[in-house]
């Protein structure tokens, strides 16, 4: 046996996927997945993972705070990315963030860590990114090829007033495989379309050759940053 694959925690994602548990895949070397089985069609896919792209620098910026119910307060903020898109290139782009909160146990002393991955709706969509159903935005440098890139995500946040330990957000900028991005490009606007009943109908991507789903690659970048209220 060569590989064996693990389907993921099914509870945490809204589309379960395997992932490789030997094979150590190398950046820009095409990768094909062959499935045979007897009665029915061999099953094939190609994908590759892109060269990662670096991430400038992560920051908070305009952020105003505002006194909320007895104890709390809203924090609003755009939490700035800026990265720079290679030049002459297609690239794609999958930028996730995650809240990491410390919540103070009974005891005063003790606190529970807790990450959570935000989720953004469609009012962030634009001509170039789209709101992924599973969190995070989707980029496509159609619009931005060979530029520095100033990403703003607009953050609100509920926090108590006496918290000495702030909340941090780990951002995860993916540089994902063309495949990658129209399979959850396609089923994010057709998940914004449900409620819509005369909205065009969106065809889901599919890069499996007598199959259905998606074989793709991404590589990584993360940086994190502290609320730190003035």
């Amino acid at each position: 046996m060569l590989e064996r694959l693990n389907l993921n925690d099914t509870r945490e994602e809204k589309i379960p996927f395997y992932t490789s548990e030997v094979i150590k895949p190398r950046i820009g070397v095409d990768y094909t997945v062959k499935v045979s089985a007897p009665g029915f069609e061999t099953v094939t896919a190609t994908s590759r993972i892109p060269e990662s792209v670096n991430l400038d620098s992560v920051l908070v910026e305009k952020l105003k705070a505002t006194p909320d119910d007895p104890g709390f307060v809203r924090y609003d903020f755009d939490l700035a990315i800026y990265f720079t898109d290679p030049l002459i290139e297609r690239n794609f782009y999958h930028v996730n963030v995650f809240q990491k909160s410390m919540t103070p146990l009974k005891d005063g002393v003790d606190f529970l860590e807790q990450t959570k991955k935000l989720v953004f709706g469609s009012e962030v969509n634009s001509n170039y990114i789209v709101a992924n159903y599973d969190g995070g935005l989707l980029i496509e440098d159609k619009l931005i090829d060979g530029r520095a890139i100033r990403i703003p995500i607009p953050i609100s946040m509920r926090m108590p007033a006496h918290l000495q330990n702030f909340d941090e957000l780990i951002v995860e900028l993916r540089s994902v495989s063309e495949e990658y991005y129209l399979f959850h490009s396609t089923v994010s606007r057709q998940q914004d379309n449900d409620d819509l009943p005369f909205s065009d109908p969106v065809v889901l991507f599919n890069n499996i050759r007598n199959g259905q789903g998606v074989f793709a690659g991404y590589s990584q970048a993360k940086q994190a940053v502290v609320i730190k209220p003035k």
